[in-house]
């Protein structure tokens, strides 16, 4: 048993020599993709709802990564903070199904500017589209690749 556990313990701490330390610098890098993954998503940003009923594209790159808490963006998301992917409405489109469309009278920042698009199956907030400017924010919760989401510091 003891032989059999030194075993154990000698192929952890090989597989631990691997792993590298754990510092700002090699947390800001994303993790490495295979080429052709990253072929693929250089050109398109994908998501869909939870359900799958509504699907979307928009040429990359994004815009930007950002996190929204105002009241609006709260109860929409029903997060804290809600993280969006920005990018430019010439380049979207819907692939898949239609959405339904929310305006909030209450005045709050984003609810003022814009109208929330769902789900209208399942009710997933799927994007966010302010009625000025030739941007659109997406739910980060909804892309197929989370990694589109990427904060600049």
């Amino acid at each position: 048993m003891r032989a059999w556990m030194g075993c154990v313990l000698v192929v952890f701490l090989a597989g631990c020599a691997n792993v590298a330390p754990n510092t700002a610098e090699t947390q800001a890098q994303p993790a490495a993709k295979p080429a052709a993954v990253k072929e693929a998503n250089a050109k398109m940003i994908t998501g869909r709802c939870h359900c799958g009923q509504v699907r979307y594209e928009a040429a990359a790159p994004a815009v930007k990564s950002s996190y929204c808490d105002c009241p609006g963006c709260r109860k929409a998301s029903g997060a804290l903070k809600a993280p969006f992917v920005t990018v430019r409405k010439a380049g979207f489109r819907l692939t898949v199904g239609e959405v339904a469309q929310y305006r909030a009278a209450s005045g709050e920042r984003c609810d003022a500017h814009g109208v929330w698009n769902f789900c209208p199956k399942c009710g997933s907030p799927v994007f966010w589209a302010g009625h000025k400017g030739d941007e659109v924010d997406l739910f980060a919760g909804t892309l197929d690749d989370p990694a589109w989401f990427q904060l600049k510091e």
